[in-house]
């Protein structure tokens, strides 16, 4: 989908968007069931096809801490919250395609807490829903790995 880069950050910040909010469990994640994914394909596609910007929200309800896989229809690897920022990347007139990202949010998974990924250029093919899982996974074992890491040195301090 094109969109005027002032559109889009309009929409943004006007919360113009479709938002769906799914849960999965860490088992899930961790065998790479990838019905959230495709529901999350799903939504995205009649979104996008209805020329609106969208957004998935994947909360991994059973996790040991709060973490978070958000898919959007954004326009560069930034995420919505982030969309003034844009301007600093594009002309304000420019048009331009709208791309999937995959952004993970957790205090545990590095220092800024966030990473962000392309994972398709338009809709999500079979491949980029597998890699997509991939990412999530791997993101999930590293904030896992991290947040022991903080146990046993909280267990060390005392």
């Amino acid at each position: 989908m094109k969109i005027k880069v002032t559109d889009f950050i309009e929409n943004i910040q006007d919360e113009k968007f479709k938002q769906t909010k799914l849960d999965i469990s860490k088992d899930d994640l961790l065998q790479e069931d990838l019905w959230s994914l495709n529901k999350a394909k799903e939504q995205l596609e009649k979104d996008l096809a209805d020329n609106e910007l969208s957004q998935v929200i994947i909360h991994v309800a059973d996790a040991e801490f709060p973490i978070d896989f958000y898919l959007e229809s954004g326009i560069i690897n930034l995420p919505f919250a982030d969309a003034k920022k844009v301007t600093h990347f594009f002309d304000d007139d420019a048009e331009v395609e709208t791309k999937i990202y995959l952004s993970t949010s957790c205090d545990y998974l590095n220092a800024s807490k966030f990473h962000i990924d392309l994972i398709s250029e338009n809709s999500l093919k079979n491949d980029e829903i597998k890699h997509t899982m991939d990412i999530m996974k791997g993101n999930y074992e590293t904030s896992l790995e991290n947040f022991s890491k903080k146990d046993e040195d909280e267990k060390e301090e005392k």
